[in-house]
């Protein structure tokens, strides 16, 4: 085998015949290849003098600082030995020319008696007056002004919150740090819960049946002649939906969980309850047309009663929709579960996509809804003739 010497440390070794002609066999080991790989050079850190190697790609880079480290740690060290302190600032030096020979040291007066001190204007500076501080506006205030106002003063912590200028919970929150007790709650009678008089008055059973009588907002008597103003207003019985959304009348399920149902609602007012508005059984109107609910046969009674001339089930000229009614040229909708607490999605497309429709073909389309269904005669008898 041939003996080579290494390129990098110059010493001799033994390497194969086959390796050389393939351009191999150049270095003893991998460590002088790879150190002749190495197209850098090494630099020294500049804070604590250890060699390091940079490539050229970094030696391109230009350093502001002109200098080279070998860590962060080194970088940021040297960074902070180079920074220059601020001078602190001595009143001395602005009095000193006032100063006489008298004086021991500069700004120090001696025991002459014509020695001159620091200007009037100066004085200010020695001795910094002390900045009174408001203690209502503390972030959080001390736990002693607290107890004082909460349990000396019968402050209330709404009252606190308010003197602070921040809100109740803020208050019950320092409460909590502080683990500062409050009071209980008492059942008063009174105006002003935190009087004496009031906190002995809470607590006898009279005081307790009045404040409970005052903070029941519904009773049976008061729901059913809710229903009674609503059949002598409008001159019949009301529905479930009507009672839904509506700031005048308490919201059906008020009736529901003091009567049971809604029907037991009605019939303890008196009254009849209405029959079941949609089914899915057959029903049949007066003029022996087929009706898919109890609104659709109130419509199409008035129109036999009123000798009206109407078609059922009438395609419309787009899609696979049908009306309820038409007369004439007008087409008549009943939208009756629009209003329903619970209301199908694809319902309210199809109301969308029938107004589209006859938009369209310029048809004529009356909407009724459940609130119709008591007054035909003015709502849509007045409606058929307008459009007639």
């Amino acid at each position: 085998m041939p003996e080579v010497k290494c390129k990098v440390c110059k010493k001799i070794f033994y390497t194969k015949s086959s390796w050389l002609k393939r351009g191999w066999g150049k270095y003893c080991s991998r460590k002088c290849q790879y150190k002749s790989q190495l197209k850098g050079k090494f630099v020294v850190c500049a804070y604590c003098g250890k060699r390091v190697y940079r490539s050229r790609a970094e030696l391109r880079r230009k350093s502001k600082t002109g200098v080279y480290f070998c860590n962060l740690s080194c970088h940021c060290a040297w960074k902070n030995k180079q920074r220059k302190s601020k001078k602190k600032f001595k009143l001395q030096n602005l009095w000193g020319p006032w100063c006489n020979s008298s004086t021991r040291t500069c700004g120090v007066l001696g025991t002459d008696a014509n020695s001159v001190g620091p200007p009037f204007f100066f004085l200010r500076f020695l001795k910094p007056k002390k900045k009174k501080i408001n203690l209502l506006f503390l972030k959080r205030p001390s736990k002693k002004i607290l107890y004082n106002f909460y349990w000396k003063k019968n402050y209330t912590q709404t009252e606190i919150a308010k003197i602070f200028n921040v809100t109740h919970t803020s208050v019950k929150r320092w409460f909590n740090y502080y683990k500062i007790s409050v009071k209980h709650r008492t059942l008063s009678c009174g105006h002003n819960p935190n009087t004496l008089k009031n906190l002995k008055l809470g607590r006898t059973d009279e005081a307790i049946k009045k404040s409970a009588e005052a903070r029941r907002i519904y009773s049976k008597e008061k729901l059913i002649k809710k229903i009674k103003e609503f059949v002598q207003k409008e001159g019949r019985i009301p529905t479930k939906n009507e009672f839904i959304n509506n700031s005048s009348y308490s919201n059906y399920v008020t009736y529901r969980y003091y009567f049971g149902t809604w029907n037991d609602a009605i019939k303890a007012a008196g009254y009849k309850p209405n029959e079941q508005w949609f089914t899915s059984g057959d029903l049949f109107a007066k003029d022996g047309h087929k009706c898919n609910s109890i609104s659709e046969i109130i419509i199409d009674d008035w129109f036999f009663e009123n000798h009206i001339p109407h078609i059922r089930e009438y395609l419309y000229p787009e899609g696979r929709y049908r009306c309820d009614f038409m007369v004439g040229d007008i087409f008549i909708e009943f939208f009756g579960l629009f209003n329903a607490s619970i209301v199908n999605p694809n319902y309210v497309k199809t109301i969308k996509r029938k107004k589209e429709i006859c938009k369209k073909f310029n048809i004529v389309l009356i909407e009724l809804y459940e609130k119709d269904l008591y007054k035909l005669d003015q709502s849509l008898g007045a409606k058929i003739k307008l459009k007639v």
